[in-house]
């Protein structure tokens, strides 16, 4: 369980790091899991997906990210991810902290989730943690030449999960995936459209823009190019 955000095509980090941490904290929305603010907390780890140069780079942390200074430093850098986890599944440790990070058909990839999956179609794949053979089996089976068909026929074969909302990326492709079984305010991601690109987060984060929009449970959305391709599963 976990909450997350992400900028497709890069944010200042001094724009969305502040109302994470408050995501993260429980203090931004109330929510099934959140009667009250701050009554449930994210804070087994976080990380991020930032923009180096011309090249993508990852920071993960096992801390709480409201108690870990290293966030700072990112606040002049280009997010493109930011993640915090609350496990239910896996050990608290640095190695099942998102995004994970795999070299996969000659591209770099990076990936995280919220959600808990227990479907056997997943069990073969390596990772201590139900994300990381999620992400696995979404790297088997995407097909960029056809991301939306790939992805939906993928999630298809899933059937025992709270959700599998994801982002995943290898640089110049943007996948995001909004498709839960329960817990919809909890789950259901959120998109903004602003002239400077698009913004998905798990919750509405007011302090960075008024409008959002609700993605549909099934939806599928790839960001390539400056474009938007969205599709949603029945």
């Amino acid at each position: 369980m976990c909450r997350m955000v992400a900028a497709p095509f890069g944010i200042r980090g001094d724009r969305i790091i502040e109302p994470f941490v408050r995501m993260a904290r429980g203090e931004n929305a109330l929510h099934e899991h959140n009667t009250a603010l701050g009554e449930f907390q994210h804070p087994d780890g976080w990380g991020t997906v930032y923009k180096e140069g011309e090249s993508y780079e990852a920071h993960r942390s096992a801390r709480p990210c409201w108690k870990d200074n290293d966030l700072e430093r990112f606040k002049d850098r280009k997010i493109i991810i930011l993640h915090a986890r609350r496990a239910s599944r896996g050990e608290v440790n640095l190695a099942n902290v998102h995004p994970f990070h795999i070299e996969h058909n000659g591209r770099s990839w990076y990936f995280c989730h919220n959600g808990t999956i227990d479907d056997p179609a997943i069990a073969s794949y390596r990772g201590e943690t139900d994300s990381e053979r999620y992400f696995r089996f979404l790297l088997d089976h995407l097909h960029i030449n056809d991301p939306l068909a790939s992805i939906g026929a993928a999630l298809n074969r899933l059937h025992n999960y709270t959700s599998l909302n994801a982002f995943l990326t290898d640089g110049d492709h943007f996948y995001v995936i909004n498709r839960f079984s329960s817990s919809p305010r909890y789950y259901t991601l959120h998109l903004h459209q602003g002239s400077d690109g698009p913004i998905v987060s798990s919750e509405e984060l007011q302090d960075v823009a008024k409008t959002w929009e609700p993605l549909k449970n099934g939806q599928i959305i790839v960001f390539q190019n400056r474009n938007m391709r969205s599709a949603v599963l029945s």
